[in-house]
């Protein structure tokens, strides 16, 4: 899992790992980017989350778009948001992302799987964590759950600011 900010055009904006750590692990969303079958792009927004290592795990039903797309290529860019803040007054934005790339399998083992589920539990649904549980052993079976092997990544943000910066295009 190699963390590198230096093909980023704006070195000033780049973040620093241990803050790109805190994000990937509290990002509540991302956007899964792959290529279709026939070669055109396809993104899907969906919860995920760290293993705090160098995996990342989605669950999804057993059938439908996205598998066909990893099917055809597995090599996938999963894309993290965290703050957003637009500054009209500034004509800019006040923002943090994650750019991440890697592989994408299937689960197979069911021990995986029930541990990938019971974390995707712990982060989105602490407070019903026995419940859920239970709730994420009964539906094992009809639940697909991915796994992302993180093979690089960066993290960019851009902090608000009360000077307007005007860069030219040329």
């Amino acid at each position: 899992m190699k963390y590198t900010t230096t093909d980023l055009r704006r070195q000033d904006r780049a973040m620093e790992e241990v803050e790109a750590r805190r994000l990937l692990a509290e990002g509540e969303v991302a956007v899964l980017a792959m290529q279709q079958p026939d070669g055109g792009a396809y993104a899907v927004p969906l919860n995920y989350v760290w293993d705090g290592e160098s995996s990342i795990y989605m669950h999804c039903a057993p059938e439908g778009h996205k598998l066909d797309c990893l099917a055809a290529c597995a090599q996938v860019c999963l894309v993290i948001t965290g703050s957003v803040e637009v500054l009209p007054q500034l004509f800019s934005t006040a923002y943090e992302s994650l750019v991440i790339q890697g592989e994408v399998a299937v689960v197979e083992s069911a021990e995986e799987k029930l541990r990938a589920l019971h974390l995707l539990l712990q982060k989105y649904t602490p407070e019903h964590l026995p419940t859920g549980q239970a709730y994420a052993a009964r539906a094992a079976e009809q639940t697909l759950v991915l796994r992302l092997v993180i093979s690089s990544w960066s993290g960019k943000k851009h902090r608000r600011s009360t000077k307007v910066e005007f860069r030219s295009t040329k």
